[in-house]
């Protein structure tokens, strides 16, 4: 199914083809546990330790529909009725339009103190 890898390393969004087990999401953002936001354009599926995994070494993006700086790679998905995954439904150019990509961890914090986030 079709999903969207946000990469704040390279400031990049791409399709992917997601396979629906749960399982593939922490392949897809390299992590051991993961957390979803919700947004407008689905939700984004995220590194739970994203805050810690990778010290300064850790980049970051921001998301109009949220309110705090997002830390390490995102995997977009959506949700149907019963709360299971299911493809995305936006495109990558109303995805693009919604991310501010930040930088490292002392951009991040500059960008959220500006913003009163």
């Amino acid at each position: 199914m079709k999903a969207f890898i946000i990469d704040p390393f390279r400031e990049s969004i791409s399709p992917i083809d997601y396979s629906g087990d749960w399982k593939d999401i922490k392949t897809h953002i390299q992590c051991s546990m993961f957390t979803i936001v919700r947004v407008d354009e689905g939700d984004i599926y995220l590194d739970d330790e994203g805050l810690y995994s990778k010290g300064d070494g850790q980049m970051f993006f921001q998301h109009k529909d949220y309110p705090s700086p997002l830390a390490g790679y995102g995997l977009v998905l959506d949700t149907d009725e019963e709360g299971e995954a299911i493809e995305a439904k936006t495109s990558i150019e109303e995805l693009s339009k919604s991310i501010t990509w930040l930088g490292g961890p002392y951009e991040a914090m500059a960008y959220a103190r500006k913003h009163d986030l």
